[in-house]
């Protein structure tokens, strides 16, 4: 397994009683993991053992079932429960809301490495190419306790590939071109050195992002300024290194990874930006052990992130006024965390420090520079209770103290000193896992969880934003249940079979907004409560070893809970009811090289853009296509094809229609944020493994 649970980091395995105990289930407990003995006929359900184990519905994303230009977000698009908010076109910024609650409700970590900042709440997942990753793990409702204590909506955790890859590759290599001046070229180096398992990547990437997309000018009811307009500013450059070292246990491992991306903001259909711009420049460095202490395990592990940004906004069009600012994150957080063996239980606690500093410079020397820190610290516990060799519940707790504080300002203009804060953050959770069969779990979680007000909401940036001292945490409960079949041995001519399917809730008390006042000065506040609940199935199969069939389905209710009438019982805004993502692929071998040929299609229900629920998104079907061969000498060639039908105008309904004859209006294709996408769009790739 490639996932350790969430205190230990070792296996206890169970002798198996017999020659056919694979038709058992499995007596292995570690810790939030039940292991399964048994293994499916091939490695096309890699994901069976932890899907059926683990604790958390768990979904495992890796890059050979994506296109290359695939950005992390836009392979969570396609699983349940997940859905990208994007300013359109290849590399635009992407954030990632899942189960319907806010993107900051998302815990993003980097090998285990926490993105959250002191000044921000939501992370860039378009700037990440998927293929730098061995794989992504996206959990849904249960967040393993290392993780961190906030998450109603779960984490995402990226994970690379240390040593070769899948099918033995040492070297992979790509480059490819496409639509709107889309490009990238990426090397991947993997390897065993005696024991020792590295991994190196370094890429490129570029598009212009100038596609033409429909504007109805802000009229919904006006035909005659309907028109067509070039997507403008809305190109950007990245370049990402990463290297990565670890033994084959894997008991120590550590890396370093370097990314720059510079963006142009195009700003929306309605308020367009031609000249504003940001440029990101992260860095990340971290190192883990693993030392045995007697029957106990104990990890350690330390980390380091500096984040660089420059945001010039010098027509003041994003509405901020003009701007020329830079932002620097300093980030540092080391922690023990130790798992010990209590006859066929397993007792988990652990101690955590982080720090943050956080500095926002105007350049045009209008505003003094704010600084601000947070320092503080969290208490992990948790225990493994094994009722019966198939039956696992776990209590655990974790306990964050943290402490803000913005840094006395002197300087021409006068300020009110800001009182420092503490946040004393419990988040309490209890989860189980039955393995009923050797092919069927059935899981259940219950957990409270919190996202803390970052540094500009509490204390303002001493411009556009104004600080609220007193904003409380966005908390609430998160619950799921559901089931997971997996079954090791093929069904008659199926094969790969995966299913699992669960109902889930999650309600957000004080939610945090940020509400504009007469348009120039704006402030947080904790605008009431959200809530949602709803259902995700997910099914997979092979049909006589050629064709994979998969298809991830998400029913989601939102309401919001306010004293304001126009709002109150309103859906929440940006969420759609029903998303359905489907994809068949095609696999065959022609004379004697690998041909593949897959074919998706995204439908998407209609969604409200304001808490009014006012303005509205049209639901929409999307549909793709791609291909790829084997040529030779471990070359590849693939050719992909984004919104095949070419849809750049989609109709909204009216209600109550103005005349019997005009029921619908055109409005542009776009996101669930309202930003316009891309219509058809080709991309060209060449792959060589070694």
């Amino acid at each position: 397994m490639n996932r350790q649970s969430e205190f230990s980091y070792a296996c206890i395995v169970l002798a198996v009683a017999s020659a056919n105990a694979s038709a058992d289930p499995a007596p292995t407990v570690d810790a939030e993991t039940i292991v399964i003995i048994d293994r499916a006929p091939d490695a096309g359900a890699r994901d069976r053992i932890r899907a059926l184990g683990e604790a958390p519905f768990v979904t495992v994303l890796h890059p050979d079932d994506h296109p290359a230009t695939a950005s992390v977000a836009d392979a969570l698009a396609t699983s349940a429960g997940a859905l990208t908010r994007s300013l359109g076109g290849f590399g635009a910024y992407q954030s990632v809301s899942v189960r319907g609650t806010s993107p900051g409700n998302t815990s993003v970590l980097i090998d285990g490495v926490p993105l959250a900042r002191i000044a921000a709440v939501t992370t860039d997942l378009g700037r990440f190419a998927l293929d730098s990753f061995g794989e992504v793990e996206l959990y849904r409702g249960a967040v393993p306790i290392e993780l961190g204590g906030a998450g109603v909506g779960g984490a995402i955790n990226l994970v690379t590939r240390l040593g070769r890859g899948e099918h033995g590759e040492r070297v992979r290599a790509s480059l490819g071109a496409g639509s709107f001046g889309a490009r990238h070229l990426r090397a991947h180096y993997g390897d065993d050195h005696g024991g020792v398992l590295s991994s190196t990547t370094i890429a490129y990437a570029h598009a212009d992002g100038d596609y033409t997309y429909f504007d109805d000018n802000g009229t919904l009811l006006n035909g005659s300024d309907d028109t067509y307009r070039v997507r403008g500013n809305n190109g950007f450059d990245q370049i990402d290194g990463a290297t990565r070292f670890g033994t084959e246990d894997p008991s120590v491992v550590g890396g370093a990874r370097v990314a720059w991306k510079r963006q142009g903001l195009p700003g929306s259909t309605t308020r367009p930006a031609a000249d504003a711009t940001l440029s990101t420049l992260d860095v990340i460095g971290d190192g883990r052990i693993d030392l045995p202490a007697g029957p106990a395990v104990a990890r350690q592990l330390a980390f380091v992130l500096v984040e660089a940004q420059r945001l010039r906004d010098p027509m003041a069009e994003l509405g901020l006024g003009a701007a020329d600012r830079t932002y620097l994150t300093l980030s540092g957080g080391a922690s023990s965390t130790w798992a010990l063996p209590l006859g066929a239980h397993r007792l988990g606690a652990g101690l955590e420090l982080r720090g943050d500093r956080f500095r926002d410079r105007d350049l045009g020397g209008t505003q003094p520079t704010q600084i601000g820190t947070r320092v503080g610290g969290a208490l992990l516990a948790g225990l493994d209770l094994v009722l019966a060799p198939q039956l696992v519940i776990t209590p655990a707790f974790r306990l964050d103290a943290l402490r803000s504080r913005p840094t006395p300002m002197t300087g021409a203009m006068t300020i009110d000193p800001v009182a420092p804060r503490w946040d004393i953050v419990p988040s309490p959770r209890l989860s189980a896992r039955s393995l009923v069969t050797s092919d069927l779990a059935i899981k259940a979680s219950a957990g409270w969880y919190a996202r803390l007000p970052t540094l500009l909401e509490v204390f303002g940036n001493r411009g556009y934003i104004v600080g609220t001292p007193d904003l409380e945490p966005e908390r609430g409960p998160s619950a799921d249940v559901g089931a997971v079949w997996a079954p090791a041995a093929a069904q008659g001519p199926v094969d790969r079979i995966l299913v699992s399917a669960n109902l889930f809730a999650n309600r957000a008390h004080d939610t945090i907004a940020i509400i504009t006042y007469a348009g120039f000065v704006a402030r947080a506040e904790n605008i009431g409560t959200t809530q949602g609940h709803g259902a995700e199935v997910v099914a997979s199969g092979r049909i006589a070893k050629t064709v994979s069939l998969t298809a991830s389905y998400t029913r989601l209710v939102t309401e919001q809970i306010s004293n304001d009438a126009s709002v109150n019982g309103k859906a929440v805004p940006r969420r759609p009811g029903h998303v359905l993502y489907a994809r068949t692929d095609v696999v065959r071998s022609l004379g004697g090289r690998v041909a593949a040929l897959w074919f998706d299609g995204t439908w998407q229900a209609e969604s409200a853009l304001d808490a009014a629920n006012l303005a509205r998104v049209p639901g929409r079907i999307l549909l793709g296509t791609g291909a790829r061969v084997e040529i030779a000498g471990g070359v590849g060639l693939a050719v992909t094809v984004a919104n095949l039908t070419d849809d750049r105008v989609t109709y909204l309904p009216l209600d109550p229609p103005p005349s019997p004859a005009f029921t619908e209006t055109p409005t542009p294709l776009t996101d669930v944020a309202g930003f316009p996408l891309p219509g058809r769009s080709f991309y060209l790739s060449i792959d060589w493994t070694h």
